[in-house]
């Protein structure tokens, strides 16, 4: 009975200790969340002083109209001349741009922003005026509408209109131009000079539309919008894209574009590394279990509080380190800085340095399990079941001949003889 309680107790104390640090590593989970927001919040900064996303939301015709409006005034049927305006969407927008990015830094923090030029040609057909006997418009009073932010522009832009240059101003959500009205056809051609950060957007509201882009960013993302490019080209130069959309719907809201994706987002590989938090700490409780149950070593709970402590620690020096040089580096610092800490205190604690390799060696398998996992997101599952077939197979293989009996009997001797040499 004896046995039994004291193999009991020393399971009990390391559920305990195993609980504890698994408190620690949700409270570093806790630490990355906030470092992210404030990464997030740095990098809102720089794109917000760079112009924020960029956005061409449509070029369209105004033309100002009068109609007759039917009102009831006291159950009398009355109406009232009243102006409104109606939007002309263009038939036919090419539109060609290059961009250029750079990395802007906050504090420790960086982010892409980028500038460039935005070729725009569209053509107009407003025959359909003469149609509508309902409407007085008034062709003369027409403007053109690009509605694009005043902030993601870096010059006063010109347009020209059939051929002829034509001033712009600030009107409510763009830049505004007179038309000229002569006819019914219009061609447009303006160069806008462009900034901005994050996404690169284009609402779609011809009939017939193209867009094409060439940018030395190498890793853009192209999900998220509502068509993906008919073609693209991807590089270590940059990209090119283009996007051909005929017969899109000119009443549904449709954007294509892109984003500017940084290749190695190391707050996502983090999250992911703290979510194996339990590995790194029932592994090396099980590997420090099975010594004792085979090499007569006798740890106490404060020790195996200690070794656990240096394994979640690794998560917090990974994320300290990350935040400044690379994540390969960092991971490479941080884990053999966890694993030489614990090897070596194991094999002092056991005087014998074959234990302290063997801790080592589990160590170099858990770190490289971890690192192939993160590396291969995909495939991380797969990894991850394998790696848990695994070391349920060697617990398995070690504890085939009764070697918690043997425990329990090795731990009766040793208790035996501290009674005897006491009596």
């Amino acid at each position: 009975m004896k046995k039994l309680n004291t193999l009991t107790a020393k399971l009990i104390s390391m559920g305990v200790i195993v609980g504890l640090l698994l408190i620690g590593n949700m409270m570093i989970g806790s630490k990355l969340k906030d470092r992210e927001e404030t990464r997030d919040e740095a990098c809102h900064s720089i794109s917000k002083a760079a112009g924020g996303r960029f956005s061409m939301d449509g070029l369209y015709v105004v033309v100002p109209y009068d109609y007759n409006e039917i009102y009831y005034d006291d159950g009398i049927k009355k109406t009232k001349k009243s102006t409104a305006n109606i939007y002309f969407n263009p038939d036919k927008v090419n539109v060609d741009s290059v961009i250029s990015t750079e990395i802007r830094q906050l504090g420790i923090y960086t982010s892409p922003v980028f500038t460039g030029t935005l070729s725009v040609n569209a053509d107009f057909n407003l025959e359909t005026l003469k149609k509508d006997v309902d409407k007085s418009y008034h062709p003369e009073k027409a403007y053109f509408l690009l509605k694009i932010g005043d902030v993601s522009l870096q010059s006063h832009p010109e347009f020209m209109i059939n051929g002829k240059k034509c001033d712009t101003y600030l009107y409510n959500d763009g830049i505004a131009s007179k038309t000229y009205y002569t006819e019914g056809k219009f061609h447009l051609e303006t160069e806008l000079k462009i900034r901005g950060a994050e996404k690169f957007k284009v609402f779609v509201n011809a009939q017939d539309m193209t867009l094409n882009v060439k940018s030395d960013w190498t890793s853009p993302g192209f999900t998220g919008f509502d068509f993906l490019p008919s073609k693209k080209n991807i590089d270590e130069n940059g990209f090119a894209a283009t996007w051909n959309i005929p017969f899109a719907s000119a009443d549904s809201y449709h954007c294509i574009g892109f984003e500017l994706i940084e290749s190695v987002d190391v707050y996502k590989k983090l999250y992911r590394a703290i979510n194996y938090g339990f590995l790194f700490i029932i592994v090396p409780f099980i590997t420090l279990f099975l010594f004792e149950m085979f090499a007569g070593m006798q740890l106490h709970s404060v020790q195996y509080l200690l070794s656990g402590a240096a394994s979640v620690i690794f998560f917090l020096l990974l994320l300290a380190l990350s935040e400044h040089v690379d994540f390969g580096t960092s991971y490479m610092i941080s884990g053999a800085a966890s694993g030489i800490l614990v090897s070596l205190y194991i094999a002092s604690i056991s005087r014998r340095i074959k234990i302290g390799l063997s801790m080592s060696g589990v160590f170099i398998a858990l770190y490289s399990y971890l690192f192939v996992s993160l590396s291969s997101e995909d495939y991380a599952l797969l990894i991850g079941s394998v790696f848990a077939f695994v070391v349920i197979a060697v617990l398995m293989f070690f504890t085939r001949k009764d070697n918690l009996g043997r425990m329990k009997k090795n731990t009766l001797t040793e208790e035996e003889d501290i009674e005897s040499s006491t009596c």
